[in-house]
């Protein structure tokens, strides 16, 4: 994901109706490869979205948003509701901050 050496990453929860916002008129790819989250995210983002199996490198500039399954299960597909997930905003910078 990274080829330097040292970054300083900031990260927040964020919820459903923030991603929403964060999306609305942004250019967006995916690297989900859940199909039932990638179906979900679908239809709560009005997004054509596609499980994407590709590996995600860095570029300065991008936001991030990590978003996971608070109780995963491997091997199955589910319905995912709104309070299955769990998103994190991120933001990456390179360097080291030093506080």
């Amino acid at each position: 994901m990274f080829t330097g050496s040292e970054y300083t990453m900031y990260y927040r929860r964020i919820s459903l109706d923030e991603l929403r916002d964060l999306v609305k008129d942004a250019e967006v790819v995916n690297y989900v490869r859940h199909e039932s989250t990638i179906k979900f995210l679908t239809q709560v983002l009005n997004r054509n979205m596609q499980p994407n199996p590709g590996l995600y490198t860095w570029q300065e500039g991008d936001i991030l948003v990590v978003v996971g399954l608070k109780k995963p299960v491997r091997g199955q597909e589910l319905e995912i509701k709104p309070e299955d997930l769990d998103l994190v905003l991120v933001r990456v910078f390179p360097g080291r901050w030093v506080p």
